[in-house]
């Protein structure tokens, strides 16, 4: 599993991911990601390049996202592929962390 970072105007974090978010993929990003979360109060996970997700991927997710909420943050996930937005939404994790297919409207939706 690959991470790579970038600010993108308004003070909104944009976090890349590829690969599988599986036990072992979650373990390689899980600090770094945490520690992203743990600064940001805008973040958009861009799901793109993400073909598997497991649990871990999904625990992974949501530290992150209570995290940024609990200091008043938003983070949503963009363009899950057809399977990963199944599991999304089979665990509860889109009623937690909204999906959005387009960058401006996630862009919009953490601007609140």
């Amino acid at each position: 599993m690959e991470l790579n970072f970038e600010s993108l105007p308004n003070g909104v974090d944009l976090i890349n991911l590829s690969g599988k978010m599986d036990l072992a993929g979650a373990q390689q990003i899980d600090l770094r990601f945490n520690a992203i979360a743990g600064k940001s109060h805008k973040v958009i996970v861009n799901f793109e390049n993400v073909n598997f997700l497991a649990s871990m991927g999904i625990r992974t997710l949501i530290m992150a996202a209570k995290t940024i909420q609990l200091k008043g943050g938003k983070m949503v996930i963009l363009k899950p592929n057809a399977d990963v937005e199944s599991v999304l939404v089979g665990s509860g994790t889109d009623t937690f962390i909204p999906i959005y297919q387009d960058l401006d409207t996630a862009i919009s939706s953490v601007n609140i």
